[in-house]
């Protein structure tokens, strides 16, 4: 992620089978909310022709996408070795 582009994103690799949450970088997750983030909120992810609805979650880790991640992973077939590459719409494109 670049602070001086226009470009807000982040690159994630799978290292389990059947990943239940992704960490959000906080340096992405401050771009995006400021010191104030929306622990408990949803965000929606699009990809291809699915929409999900994903709740923002505070973890030993830092912020994650948990709850609703699962049906995520589950109709998308996500396993290990997969990525995400999430831009600032939160767009987020998978890859096998």
């Amino acid at each position: 992620m670049d602070p001086n582009s226009n470009s807000c994103c982040f690159l994630k690799v799978f290292d389990v089978h059947d990943p239940t949450k992704v960490v959000i970088p906080y340096d992405f997750a401050t771009l995006l909310w400021g010191e104030q983030l929306p622990y408990g909120d949803c965000v929606k992810i699009f990809a291809v022709d699915n929409l999900w609805v994903v709740k923002i979650e505070k973890d030993v880790l830092g912020p994650v996408l948990g709850d609703g991640f699962v049906k995520v992973v589950w109709d998308s077939g996500l396993q290990k070795n997969d990525y995400l590459f999430v831009q600032l719409s939160w767009t987020i494109y998978m890859v096998s």
